[in-house]
This record gives structure tokens, C-alpha cells and sequence, in this order.
């Protein structure tokens, strides 16, 4: 497992495809925007890091290796509603370990995105209400299984023949891969990895990708290593892969949508930790076809006893419009157990 974890060979032939009017379907619908800060602050990855508070977005499966039993998170990212294009996200994320071999978590996650449309301002809401169930099967490996309810409003112009508001159901399957600590020659390491499939949906006769593309489904696989330089000195280097499990370029009907998306990302984050109190990460981003998700980003941390602070930042490398560019995002963690 330690010598395979770090391999993938990712070959991947993709397009990428907007919408030519003033709306935008920018990086998956905002359903797949990062929800925490530092994730974001390793160029958006966060499948096979180690556990925290916001894990639901990511990988549940993480949850069961937490050295934490109970923890709530939450992430904002404010946006002026008078403004055009403006985007603004909240995410509360929950997580309880019921014992060394179980856990539960549930989340929210809201956004919306004010645009330009026929002369006006219309305002787009995305929201999504996430649970899920995880169990150790070994040592080092746990799985989990959950389930997503979504709703899309405002989206009338860009879904024609449908209502003003939208739902969407989605199914979750990952794993995550935690190794023992290893001593090695002259430092220490630890191996993790993780899988993760989101939003899996069955099909019926009343399917469209026109509404599908704004959650839409997809694959993350991921492989990192701890550097455990001696107790107060810790350099986490992590890989990651996502792609589109569909095109999400027509309709039921095969006729071609104005507005789709297909493609993938790789990207490559670094967390640097002192005493597990001072944070600094960096991370970047390529999209594989796929302009807005090719950015560099920074970050920090200040984690306590009792709460936990993150800070991210993004800096885009592509003109395309991307809603969280430039944008601070701030996390912060309580550690319900400690506080209780």
C-alpha cells in the first residue's frame, strides 16, 4: 500500500464548454466550490488529508481517525448583494464518533450568486442538506455511505422548460486509507489516501443535465505523506484528481445545451504545522481543460484547545470568471467535546 499509494497515472482528454451569454456556469455549479479554508488553502483538496471538522464535503470516511470525538465547523464567504456577480457561501459542517469504529456527520451548505440577466439582477440560490455514516473496517481503512438533498432556485433562465425551483437527490461512497507511523532512517511518515464519489444519481425519464450540471457527479482520488521531522515539526504533500463522471454537455433529449461543462483537475497542496498550532499551506490548482479551476492559493491556521482558526486565499490564473477569486475565506472549528 505504501509504495502504490502515491501512483496515478491521470490521462485525461476533456472540453470545456460556457454559456456565451452574460450567466456563466463556473466550476461545476457553486454545489462544488471548497466549503472550508484549508482545503482552499492547498488548491482545493481534501480527499486524502488528514481529518477535520469540514471532511463532510470531502471525505467522511476521514472522520473515524479524528483525534477529536465531536466537532462543528463553519465557513463564510461574504458577498454585497447590490453588486453584480457577486457571489456568497455558508457552510455549517457537524460531526459526532459514537466509538473507535463509528461516527455520523451532517452538513449545509447555501449559496447564492447575484447576475446580470435581461436588465436586472437576478439572485440564484444553491442550498444542500448532507449526512452520512462512517465505520472502520481495519486499523487503517474506514468507508462511509451518505445521502444529499439539493434545491436550485432562481435558475429559469438557464433551465428552459422548468420551474422556478429545482431539487436534486445525490449518494455518496468513499474510503479513506490512514497508515501507521513509520520510522524511517532519518525522519518519521505516515502514508494516507482516499477515494470519493459524489452526487451518484439513478436515472428516470425525467432527468436533464441542464438541471444535473449544477451538482454534478463526480470522482476524487487522492494520495499524500507526512513528514514527521521530530513532535513539534510536521510537512503534509498531498495529490489530487477530479473528474466528471458525465459530460453534462446535452440534454435527455441528446440535443446540445447552450451552457455545459466537462473535464478534470489535478492539483498538489502543502501544510506545514509547528507544536499542531501554527499552520502555513500553499497549493496549486490545474484544470485540465478547465480554466477556472487552474489557480495558486495561500493559507494559515491557529488551532487551540477549544477552537480552531483557518484563512485562505485564491489567486486565479485565467481571465475566466471565477466567483471566489481574490477572496478571503475564513473557517473556524469548535471542539464541542472540550467546550461541553
Amino acid at each position: 500500500m505504501r509504495k502504490n499509494a502515491l501512483i496515478f497515472i491521470l490521462i485525461c482528454y476533456s472540453s470545456l464548454s460556457a454559456q456565451k451569454n452574460s450567466v456563466t456556469t463556473v466550476r461545476d455549479g457553486f454545489i462544488g466550490i471548497a466549503t472550508d479554508a484549508r482545503a482552499a488553502g492547498q488548491g482545493d483538496i481534501g480527499v486524502a488529508t488528514s481529518a477535520d471538522a469540514f471532511s463532510q464535503f470531502w471525505n467522511p470516511s476521514k472522520y473515524i481517525f479524528s483525534d477529536k470525538k465531536i466537532e462543528i465547523g463553519i465557513t463564510q464567504i461574504p458577498g454585497k448583494k447590490e453588486e453584480f456577480n457577486e457571489f456568497s457561501q455558508l457552510n455549517l459542517s457537524f460531526y459526532n464518533k459514537l466509538n473507535n469504529r463509528s461516527a455520523y456527520s451532517i452538513s449545509f451548505r447555501g449559496y447564492s450568486y447575484n447576475i446580470n440577466e435581461f436588465q436586472f439582477v437576478q439572485v440564484n440560490l444553491e442550498g444542500a442538506i448532507d449526512g452520512a455514516y462512517t465505520l472502520r473496517l481495519g486499523d487503517t481503512f474506514a468507508m462511509s455511505v451518505g445521502g444529499r438533498f439539493i434545491l436550485l432556485q432562481g435558475k429559469v433562465p438557464l433551465l428552459d422548460g422548468f420551474s422556478d425551483t429545482s431539487s436534486l437527490y445525490g449518494v455518496d461512497v468513499s474510503g479513506f486509507y490512514y497508515g501507521n507511523e513509520i520510522a524511517y532512517k532519518k525522519i518519521n511518515g505516515r502514508w494516507r489516501a482516499g477515494f470519493g464519489f459524489s452526487n451518484l444519481r439513478g436515472k428516470s425519464l425525467n432527468d436533464n443535465k441542464s438541471v444535473e450540471i449544477y451538482a454534478p457527479s463526480t470522482l476524487r482520488v487522492g494520495a499524500g505523506f507526512d513528514f514527521i521531522f521530530d513532535q513539534d515539526k510536521m510537512l503534509g504533500i498531498t495529490t489530487e484528481y477530479k473528474t466528471l463522471l458525465d459530460s453534462y454537455v446535452e440534454n435527455a433529449n441528446g440535443e446540445k445545451l447552450d451552457f455545459g461543462l466537462e473535464g478534470s483537475v489535478i492539483a498538489l497542496g502543502l501544510e506545514f504545522a509547528y507544536k499542531e498550532k501554527l499552520i502555513a499551506r500553499s497549493g496549486y490548482s490545474h484544470g485540465i481543460n478547465r480554466l477556472t479551476d487552474s489557480f495558486i492559493s495561500i493559507g494559515t491556521g491557529f488551532h487551540g484547545k477549544y477552537v480552531d482558526l483557518d484563512i485562505a486565499g485564491l489567486l486565479g490564473l485565467s481571465e475566466e470568471e471565477n466567483p471566489i477569486r481574490e477572496k478571503l475565506r475564513l473557517s473556524l472549528s469548535l471542539n464541542l467535546e472540550e467546550m461541553l
